[in-house]
């Protein structure tokens, strides 16, 4: 049975693109196991999914900041 973290390499970038299955919950027995699957994940994001991701970061941390929480 094949590992299911494969990597290739795009022939064009050669930058390592993630194989995997769809996985609802993934567990790890390690932190650097964990660690080195997110590095993995986020070598293989394009530049809009960062961004994304970047935008969604920005707009939850203006949402969260102190000054905007109602307390009741």
């Amino acid at each position: 049975m094949k590992n299911e973290n494969q990597y290739n390499l795009d022939a064009e970038a050669q930058q390592p693109v993630l194989k995997e299955p769809d996985v609802f919950m993934r567990t790890f027995s390690s932190q650097e196991e964990a660690d080195l699957y997110r590095l993995r994940k986020n070598l293989a994001r394009t530049d809009m999914e960062r961004f994304e991701m970047l935008c969604r970061m920005m707009r939850i941390g203006k949402m969260l900041n102190p000054q905007n929480v109602i307390e009741k």
